[in-house]
């Protein structure tokens, strides 16, 4: 009890509530001025760290010293009839009153906390710092850049939810056609950045820029956002947002915040994208969150994303059947499967049952317009019918650089190079930290043999992603089909991991142009059979392993596995005559087993079969004239190389030159003329 009583006249247990008040206080206000000037994260967290700190140092200080006339003296050295202790507590009192006075003043005036609102689900304390119609400059373009969003917790659900907004926000801001919006994946590795606003911008060549932040509070929510001229470094508009916690709050705020965008940047919205703005995709919060995250597994490509994505997009429609957003995102996850992995039909049914249902819902939505297009082009290779919907998803989201790729991979399907080069080059434009656009126009320049151009658009992708092994396997390719450099193309073939079958097939093909058995061995053991077989390849072990035996002249380990494969490929041909990819891999089997008339029917029925597609053409073409080059029809094979090297796009002359499948034709005088007309320079 004593020591009870020495803690009281020593005034330790006023110092500790009044320390404790005082922060409370003082954390609300740094909160505040820091989430209207956009500081980083960690700020807040140095702060309330430093405060923690503090309170043990402030109790250990109240306990061993004492406040007297001549100043702060250790409390041993003070005399006890001396002590001024009582007088003290009398003052520490009255600051306690005072910080207790201000915590109650906190409380009822800050908006974010108050449930005394005119509106229960709108705050009525927006704002506004300058008005954005008079004070707006005259910008050098309408183009703008949304940093990520910041939040202010540990919690990583809270960190989701500011991407989240983040994302729907650009949504919204793509749909404006009079601006120019970046996209989501460039302004990405400015999250938590330190460089200044105007490095910013210029990187990602826009005139203003936005800041967000996003808090969460219990069922509140509080988003501040503010757009800054990048050149003058001036605020053309601010605002914070306090709602109550619901989907449509969230709908409601990204709508406001695009129109004052547009508004402070003289954009002018048309009625269509005024109606698409004000759209609200779902009133169930946690559907919209389970949404969120599936977009997010889009992005992978993986089986494991595809899935995963798959999976949350299903709980969403469990919660909110009326997403038609989410109708048209398992359609595209659906198709992608089908596309990149799975051959079963029912997964393209299901897809198209899953656009319809998004079409009862709202017809007009262009996510499902793209939806649609990927049904036509990735379920059927029907370039023709996926071009409208194509088209109409760039008119309604002419800021989504995915949507002008996807656009874009559609024309070159087509042939139509320039209109497909000038779509992939407005998406780069759109989202100019991703190289993934502009590897495809290198790609695209490459496969054209245009190879200056696309070692230009090479550079350009290696200085924003130099690890991309991508890129760098592209450069290979490129450099091999120039100039023949088949060393370096197999090298880099087999340093980075094959994501997908082709890249697998290449890497096996890559092994065979450099004479390489034991490598082109192991490449067929290393890849699970089930991804050797997709829509354009089927392509089993057995056939692989038996065709690598037969190039290296080991006919007698061949024969078993090439006739294995050719029965098992018989049988899948009766049930699917118009297979084509069963037609290329006999194609390939009937010329390595010597069939002369087998090779040629099989082959022409490829060719018959396989879809129009200008710009993968030529490797269809390439693979009948091998079968017929192992079957020792060299004149059909060389007729078959010129049509591949007189046409716009594919192989050059030194797949041919490398390419164990035509070792058996290259002493005769067909071959020897094609390498007359068509074959390198000789010094």
């Amino acid at each position: 009890m004593s020591f009870f009583n020495e803690l009281n006249r020593r005034n330790v247990f006023r110092v500790g509530i009044g320390y404790a008040v005082a922060a409370w206080v003082l954390l609300q206000v740094v909160d505040l001025v820091l989430e209207n000037i956009i500081a980083p994260d960690w700020v807040m967290k140095v702060f309330m760290l430093v405060v923690a700190v503090g309170f043990p140092v402030a109790i250990i200080i109240a306990w061993a010293f004492e406040m007297t006339p001549e100043g702060l003296k250790r409390e041993s050295e003070v005399d006890r009839s001396q002590s001024i202790t009582q007088s003290t507590g009398t003052k520490l009192d009255k600051i306690i009153i005072g910080f207790l006075a201000l915590a109650v003043v906190f409380l009822v005036l800050n908006p974010f906390e108050s449930k005394n609102e005119p509106n229960p689900t709108v705050a009525v304390t927006t704002e506004t710092i300058t008005d954005t119609v008079d004070q707006a400059p005259a910008v050098r373009d309408k183009s703008v850049a949304v940093l990520p969003f910041a939040f202010r917790s540990a919690n990583e659900e809270d960190a989701f939810f500011a991407e989240g907004m983040h994302d729907d926000l650009l949504t919204q801001l793509a749909k404006i056609g009079s601006l120019k919006v970046i996209s989501r994946t460039s302004v990405m590795e400015y999250k938590n950045t330190t460089k200044k606003i105007p490095q910013i911008a210029k990187e990602l060549g826009v005139a203003t820029i936005v800041e967000g932040g996003v808090q969460r509070s219990g069922s509140r929510i509080r988003i501040n956002a503010q757009l800054i001229d990048a050149e003058t470094d001036e605020h053309l508009w601010a605002e914070t947002y306090d709602r109550e916690l619901t989907a449509e709050n969230l709908f409601d705020i990204q709508a406001e915040i695009a129109r004052a965008i547009a508004q402070a940047l003289k954009a002018t919205l048309s009625p269509e994208e005024e109606a698409s703005i004000e759209r609200v995709l779902t009133t169930n919060l946690e559907a919209w969150e389970s949404y969120q995250r599936a977009v997010r597994l889009r992005q992978g490509q993986t089986t494991e994303s595809i899935s995963g994505g798959i999976f949350e997009v299903n709980r969403t429609l469990q919660l909110d059947p009326e997403f038609a957003a989410a109708w048209s995102l398992k359609a595209i996850l659906l198709m992608m499967q089908y596309w990149f992995y799975d051959t079963d039909v029912a997964t393209r049914d299901t897809a198209w049952d899953a656009i319809q249902r998004g079409r009862a819902i709202d017809p007009s939505l262009a996510e499902l317009d793209i939806a649609e297009g990927y049904y036509h082009y990735w379920g059927f290779r029907d370039y023709e019918k996926a071009l409208p919907f194509m088209q109409r998803a760039s008119v309604k989201l002419p800021n989504n650089a995915r949507v002008h790729m996807a656009h874009a991979y559609v024309l070159r399907r087509m042939g139509e190079w320039k209109a497909a080069l000038d779509a992939m080059q407005h998406a780069s434009e759109l989202d100019p930290r991703n190289n993934q656009p502009i590897v495809d126009i290198g790609a695209t320049l490459s496969s054209l043999r245009r190879f200056e151009e696309a070692r230009v658009q090479f550079s350009r992708a290696h200085e924003i992603a130099p690890d991309s092994a991508e890129s760098m396997w592209l450069v290979a390719a490129l450099q091999f089909n120039e100039s023949g450099d088949v060393s370096n193309y197999s090298h880099l073939n087999h340093l980075m991991v094959p994501p997908n079958p082709p890249a697998q097939r290449d890497r096996w093909r890559s092994s065979l142009l450099m004479d390489d058995y034991a490598a082109a061995i192991e490449d067929i053991v290393y890849w699970p059979e089930r991804f050797l077989i997709t829509k354009d390849w089927y392509l089993t072990k057995s056939l692989l392993t038996g065709l690598t035996h037969h190039f290296f002249g080991n006919d007698q380990s061949a024969l078993p596995m090439l006739i294995e494969a050719k029965q098992d490929l018989e049988i899948r041909l009766k049930n699917s005559p118009n297979n084509y990819a069963v037609s290329r891999s006999m194609c390939l089997i009937m010329g390595a087993l010597a069939n002369l008339d087998a090779a040629n029917l099989h082959c022409s029925k490829f060719l018959e079969t396989v879809p129009k597609d200008a710009f993968i053409s030529g490797g269809f073409k390439f693979d009948a004239a091998a079968g017929l080059a192992l079957a020792g029809n060299a004149q059909a094979s060389v007729e078959l190389i010129k049509a591949i090297l007189d046409g716009d796009v594919g192989p050059t002359i030194y797949m041919v030159i490398y390419h164990p499948a035509f070792d058996g034709i290259r002493e005769t005088p067909a071959y020897k003329n094609l390498l007359n007309e068509y074959g390198p320079e000789t010094p």
